[in-house]
């Protein structure tokens, strides 16, 4: 019998003996909330590389398989654990992203900290092999702050392990003899960037390596100017400029711009079709669920940026 209905059952026996009735209860107050439970450093750290690696860097969408027979090439494999890219996408070759899970086989499972931050921002594989720079080392190795590629690997360590074997890339030998000597060590520690919007948002359109696809096709490429094609499966992809008088910020407002990367959480993943944009080459899965402060720290940085050269059509 609870408390208050045993105070009700003892005051009917009380009426009955005509004796004076108890004072009513006191009304209970609520319970205070419990205290959150402080983050640990370790946790903050893993989930800060968590972040990263599923919605900024594009670790996921590489090193994880797609259906690009779907729209928007939504994933299709094990989260990591390994895929490949091949002459469709206009590679030399066919180019194997491998099984970065913490597997110790076939993943990094058996890595040091210090391996996989090399290969992170170096560009060093295994045996000191230069890395195809389609893992975007040279725009990480002086910009990716040192507390983020921390933040990477501590998340790496926590990714389930898969145990499946990814296949060796197949480049010839005049390519690997042309990338041989883009990796190289950092010029020296990299600083967290400066926590006003411009300069986290040039931070985040950096790590994101927003200017290396959207530049321009000049011999001297322009970074955010647009105007060339991206290649896919299915059909080449146009690339729109960034700039502020390019198709996407002109005429647009902040909340505009981040609604163009939010509404595609709730966009099925409908058959591709050839010849038409599939959003593909653009990663909208990850980039959807970046953090709207994020997104507008994006869009306050390249409204700072020069006029559009060249005009290009949006996806």
């Amino acid at each position: 019998m609870s408390v208050v209905a045993l105070l009700v059952a003892v005051s009917a026996c009380r009426e009955k003996d005509a004796a004076p009735k108890p004072p009513p209860a006191a009304e209970a107050k609520p319970a205070a909330p419990a205290a959150p439970k402080p983050v640990s450093a370790e946790a903050a750290l893993v989930e800060r590389g968590r972040y990263l690696g599923e919605s900024v860097l594009g670790c996921v969408d590489c090193h994880t398989q797609r259906d690009t027979g779907r729209f928007g090439g939504p994933l299709s494999g094990p989260q990591l654990a390994g895929a490949c890219f091949g002459p469709e996408w206009d590679l030399p070759g066919t180019l194997c992203a491998p099984n970065i899970t913490s597997d110790a086989e076939h993943g990094v499972g058996k890595w040091t900290d210090a391996q996989l931050l090399r290969t992170l921002r170096e560009g060093y594989g295994q045996g000191d092999r230069t890395l195809f720079p389609m893992m975007p080392y040279m725009e990480w190795r002086a910009t990716l702050s040192d507390g983020d590629a921390k933040a990477v690997v501590a998340w790496l360590r926590t990714v389930p392990a898969v145990a499946r074997a990814t296949p060796a890339s197949k480049l010839a030998p005049e390519v690997l003899a042309d990338i041989r000597d883009l990796a190289g060590p950092l010029p020296g520690p990299v600083a967290e960037p400066a926590q006003d919007e411009v300069s986290r948002g040039r931070y985040l359109a950096t790590i994101a390596q927003c200017a290396f696809c959207h530049s321009s096709a000049d011999e001297e490429p322009r970074p955010f100017a647009g105007g060339r094609a991206a290649p896919t499966p299915l059909g080449e992809e146009p690339v729109p400029s960034l700039l502020p008088e390019g198709p996407i910020l002109k005429g647009s407002s902040e909340d505009a711009f981040v609604a163009r990367f939010t509404a595609f959480k709730d966009l099925a993943p409908a058959p591709s079709k050839k010849g038409q944009v599939n959003k593909l080459s653009m990663p909208w899965r990850a980039f959807s669920t970046m953090k709207e402060e994020d997104l507008r720290a994006v869009y306050r940085f390249l409204a700072t940026q020069g006029a559009a050269t060249q005009r290009a059509r949006g996806p």
